[in-house]
């Protein structure tokens, strides 16, 4: 049986954070998204973030072996929590076409700043990182094909324009998206919440009047 001592002995030289293995890879995640939003995406690494997390070197590499496969799986969330909001948003106004399309259009541009970090990686070398990665292609795909499923929908009610539906999607989501990497980078002069919520309005309702039927 250890005495007291030798027990007090063996704690001080535990590691000052200690994880089981299945919290490590959630960890490195978190820490990873900390240091994107305190710095960037090409300054990240797995041992930056094992010596950040006060474990040895080769830790993540037992949850991710290569800086990408850190990459895809943080973009695997944001693309899934993405999906999930537009399509709250949709669900809001289901018999307002155009309020519909707005409230999406706003709900992508309050994700994308109040969830900066998980933005930039699933908008970074995004194409490259698709074509490897199936399951990551059917997330990205899915957020957008709410947008996509709104719009159709609008046509069939004779409420937007007909013209090709996939285009006019990627339309409203280019000027989202657009919105959306202005205001992460600061480019706005924008502080307040409330007013960047203001303008996603305005400039959704100037989307959604354009496709507007006359």
């Amino acid at each position: 049986m250890l005495s007291l001592s030798t027990c007090e002995q063996k704690k001080k030289l535990m590691p000052a954070k200690a994880y089981h293995h299945g919290d490590l890879r959630q960890k490195i995640i978190e820490e990873s998204l900390a240091w994107i939003e305190q710095e960037n995406i090409v300054s990240l690494s797995l041992r930056g973030v094992a010596k950040r997390l006060g474990v040895s070197h080769n830790a993540p590499y037992r949850h991710f072996p290569d800086k990408e496969s850190l990459l895809v799986a943080i973009a695997k969330i944001g693309f899934s929590q993405l999906h999930d909001a537009l399509e709250q948003a949709a669900k809001s106004s289901p018999n307002d076409h155009q309020q519909q399309l707005e409230n999406i259009g706003v709900a992508s541009i309050q994700y994308a700043v109040s969830h900066r970090a998980y933005y930039q990686v699933m908008f970074s070398d995004r194409q490259l990182i698709c074509e490897d990665h199936p399951e990551l292609y059917r997330l990205s795909q899915a957020a957008f094909n709410v947008l996509l499923d709104a719009i159709k929908a609008g046509q069939s009610a004779q409420v937007f324009i007909f013209q090709d539906s996939l285009q006019l999607a990627r339309i409203c989501w280019s000027m989202t998206h657009g919105l959306s990497m202005l205001a992460i980078d600061n480019q706005l002069a924008i502080t307040e919440e409330d007013e960047l919520t203001e303008l996603a309005r305005m400039a959704t309702k100037v989307v959604s009047t354009g496709l507007m039927q006359t």
